[in-house]
């Protein structure tokens, strides 16, 4: 008797576990190029904004029902082409996510900085992600599922003629639905 109490108890377990089984999953969402260019005679870069559509990837499709929390855990920005015009040496600026376009550049979540990254094919810089990050993403996700990144900056002198290539880390954490 004893032995079936025991077994019985120990499927409850395994069951009520399963119950509340919470899955992450780690994905990229690679956006398309950005050219970062400048006019002669200025260091400032012309702000660019990316649309980032979180109905575009599978992973986010798959499970937008049960996604109990959605994480930016890093940004990844390489160089991916120099231009014939440039002349520049160095990059510096931020980068930034925006509900809309509309939203005045105040409402903006700063997600980080260039700093003099010297502009040399495939140099990537890697900035992590925060909290206030993830609380973005959770709530665009819940809301209009659209958001912008805004790459804006200046270079150190010269011409800039340079194309990046952003790739947004993420990772969701989603309820199985099992029970």
């Amino acid at each position: 008797m004893k032995r079936n109490a025991t077994r019985t108890t120990l499927v409850t377990l395994g069951l009520a576990s399963l119950a509340a089984c919470i899955v992450n999953l780690s994905f990229s969402m690679d956006k398309p190029s950005v050219a970062l260019k400048s006019d002669p005679g200025t260091t400032n870069i012309s702000q660019q904004a990316i649309l980032v559509d979180l109905g575009d990837y599978k992973e986010i499709t798959d499970h937008k029902d049960n996604i109990k929390s959605l994480d930016l855990d890093y940004v990844d920005i390489t160089i991916t082409a120099i231009g014939p015009a440039n002349t520049a040496h160095s990059v510096s600026g931020k980068v930034t996510l925006r509900k809309n376009l509309t939203d005045p550049a105040t409402s903006d979540i700063d997600v980080g900085a260039l700093n003099a990254v010297a502009i040399v094919l495939n140099q990537t810089t890697r900035i992590q992600g925060t909290p206030a990050l993830d609380a973005f993403l959770l709530q665009q996700l819940q809301s209009a599922g659209k958001f912008y990144v805004i790459v804006s900056g200046s270079i150190d002198n010269g011409v800039a003629d340079v194309t990046l290539d952003l790739n947004l880390h993420a990772s969701m954490g989603y309820d199985t639905g099992i029970f």
